[in-house]
């Protein structure tokens, strides 16, 4: 009965751990396309825009179905889906970098995160959503 038991509780734990998602390097990102940018001139570096904010969302079937949106000082910049990335081209200054999802079956779930740049500064945001449900925007960088 114990072997029962055991085998049932590793199983659902099993079962857990693969709903996480998982992380996409820069190079299997891939680019959000333009339909989902709301604000373009972000995605366009300049002279001005000496700052970026690298933010990638992880990969897995867990949430897939839903799309984030990103808001940089409350504006939305663009709705990001599993396995994809974008670099912000930003003034350097303080910012404030939103993450919402919602609507149909997705759950309304928002998060944020303060940040300051520097001229030049390049900081890496991960959106990901572990096994206990909690959607994240984390800072890997």
């Amino acid at each position: 009965m114990k072997n029962v038991v055991a085998l049932t509780l590793a199983a659902a734990l099993f079962s857990l751990a693969g709903c996480s998602t998982l992380p996409v390097t820069e190079a299997q990102a891939k680019p959000i396309p333009s339909e989902r940018v709301y604000l373009p001139q972000y995605l366009q570096k300049s002279a001005e825009r000496s700052a970026a904010i690298y933010i990638s969302r992880d990969k897995g079937y867990f949430g897939s179905g839903c799309s984030h949106d990103i808001y940089l000082n409350n504006e939305k910049v663009m709705a990001i889906r599993q396995a994809e990335a974008a670099t912000l081209h930003v003034v350097p200054g303080a910012y404030f970098l939103k993450l919402e999802t919602g609507g149909g079956l997705c759950p309304n779930i928002s998060t944020s995160q303060n940040l300051t740049l520097g001229a030049g500064e390049r900081q890496v945001y991960r959106v990901l959503l572990p096994s206990d449900g909690n959607l994240r925007l984390t800072r890997d960088q």
